[in-house]
Formats: structure tokens, sequence, C-alpha cells
């Protein structure tokens, strides 16, 4: 083998070898940037949940609030009120 030969088939080894590392760290690179933005939305949905559950907490006192007999009487008062308007 002539070194001419020897030449281009090393310089075509290293151009191979350097494309597929360019596109390994291209891909690595796609991944992580795919995998921070899929953190940031479960980020985002974890506080919407947390966000709902505190008001959910906040709706069974309000629900309770409302089943009371105090809240009742007034609402029946009110009601018979309205009707006596009429």
């Amino acid at each position: 083998m002539t070194q001419d030969k020897m030449r281009r088939i090393i310089t075509a080894c290293t151009a191979a070898v350097t494309a597929l590392l360019v596109f390994l760290l291209s891909f690595l690179i796609y991944q992580w940037i795919s995998m921070a933005i899929l953190n940031k939305k479960i980020e985002k949905a974890q506080a919407e949940v947390e966000r709902l559950e505190q008001q959910l907490e906040e709706d069974k006192d309000s629900l309770q609030y409302y089943q009371t007999q105090a809240y009742l009487q007034a609402a029946y008062q009110k009601l018979q009120e309205l009707e006596n308007q009429k």
C-alpha cells in the first residue's frame, strides 16, 4: 500500500469519526433540551395540582359552612322574604 492510499484511508476514517461524534453530540444535546422542557412541564403540572388541591380544601370549608343549620335558616328566611315580596 502506498503512502498516498494510506493517507486517504486515514483522512476518510477521521472524517467518518468526526461526523459520528458530531451526530452523537447533537443527539445528546437535543435529548438534554427535551428533558429540560419536559421537567418544566412536569413542575408546572405539579404546581397546578397543588393549587387545585388547596382550592379544593378551601371549598370543603365553604361546603361545610353551606351545610350548617345557621346558613340554611338564613337562606330559608331570604327565600321567604323574596316570596313575600311577590
